[in-house]
């Protein structure tokens, strides 16, 4: 969760010279130092570049390289400045700080707790990491963990929008108390009422009830509509109350914001589908499968699509993969079913419908053995 502003900072390593120090890549670093201090990153980071051309053990040009990658946004190459300075210094927290951030904001969430826990134990009273500690565990679906790191903090360090909303959400997934709260909290400073409104809106979303979803979201778009998975939660609400056209564009905003997100561009391509764009929803579809080549759904939909375009031969692969990965669906059988009577495979299919049959059968009996009597 990369989209609100953060409290935590950077942090910026003194320039200092030691007589050891070569005086040309001293003078590199000086000068890239005045350069960042200016704002001037890209040239700020060639200098730092340049000293460690001439001292490649130069720690403190990888650490500020360091910060100076993160702040271009190229975190990945930010991360390797700082494994760089931390192998020849291991000794020094900010880098180790430093570098569980670069992860963080890459999205690397996994490498960012496991960062993060090692800075705590050396370094336990530092609210800020243990939040991003908290925040990665959140974003790798460890709600029970993040709750753990993230409660003791909300009395000790000032109230923070992108803190609460992982701990509400937290306590919805898990049905736990202390949603309600988190929303007091959220209410009590002008900058956490954008997320009141989306935690509601969300709320709204798991009970099903879509009216009142959209209406909270919408009023969370107006105060900011720069928040996490907004624009998702807006397309869900749209879709589930069949507002197609209204669902793609907000599920077509959230992929301008999240490109590589599965589950957007799966709805992306469904939505495309439903609207008869079968060129589109395919090479949205595409994408989605990179991500996840064996999902079941985006599988499903891959065939759907090729039997739309009359590529009955094609659409059999996919949709073998996605009966074979969620064997218990009536519906995807069905469409195998189908497909195999199409192609002349008269066997397959009455295998296909018989057992379709069996699994509509096999559900009936549950319902009547799950429905009170009177």
């Amino acid at each position: 969760m990369t989209q609100f502003v953060l409290i935590f900072s950077l942090t910026l390593l003194s320039v200092w010279q030691t007589p050891q120090q070569p005086a040309d890549p001293v003078a590199r670093f000086n000068r890239a130092v005045e350069w960042q201090q200016q704002g001037k990153l890209t040239e700020a980071a060639a200098e730092y570049r340049a000293a460690l051309a001439a001292k490649p053990d130069y720690v403190e040009a990888h650490a500020n390289l360091g910060v100076v990658l993160a702040r271009l946004g190229k975190y990945e190459e930010s991360v390797a400045a700082y494994e760089a300075a931390l192998k020849l210094a291991p000794q020094l927290t900010p880098i180790l700080f430093n570098l569980g951030i670069a992860h963080y904001r890459a999205g690397q969430f996994s490498k960012a707790s496991e960062v993060f826990e090692r800075f705590l134990q050396q370094r336990p009273d530092v609210v800020q990491a243990r939040q991003l500690y908290g925040l990665s565990l959140a974003a790798l679906g460890r709600d029970e963990d993040a709750l753990k790191q993230l409660e003791p903090t909300v009395d000790v360090a000032p109230p923070d929008p992108a803190v609460l909303y992982q701990m509400g959400m937290a306590y919805l997934r898990l049905g736990r108390a202390g949603f309600r709260a988190t929303l007091e909290r959220l209410a009590s400073f002008p900058a956490g009422l954008p997320v009141l409104h989306l935690l509601q809106g969300q709320a709204f979303l798991r009970d099903l009830e879509f009216e009142q979803a959209l209406e909270e979201l919408n009023a969370a778009a107006k105060l900011n509509a720069d928040l996490p998975r907004l624009h998702y939660a807006l397309g869900m609400a749209h879709l589930k109350l069949g507002r197609n056209k209204e669902a793609l564009a907000a599920f077509s905003e959230e992929r301008k914001r999240h490109a590589g997100d599965y589950s957007t561009l799966y709805f992306v391509a469904y939505l495309q589908e439903a609207e008869g764009d079968l060129d589109a929803a395919k090479l949205t579809l595409d994408e989605a499968l990179k991500l996840q080549p064996q999902s079941s759904e985006a599988n499903s939909l891959l065939s759907k699509i090729l039997s739309k375009q009359g590529k009955d031969a094609e659409a059999l692969a996919p949709l073998e993969r996605a009966v074979a990965k969620d064997p218990t669906d009536p519906v995807k059988r069905y469409q195998l079913a189908r497909l195999y009577r199409q192609l002349g495979r008269k066997a397959d299919a009455d295998r296909e419908f018989a057992e379709v049959q069996r699994l509509k059968d096999e559900q009936l009996k549950k319902d009547r053995a799950n429905t009170p009597k009177p």
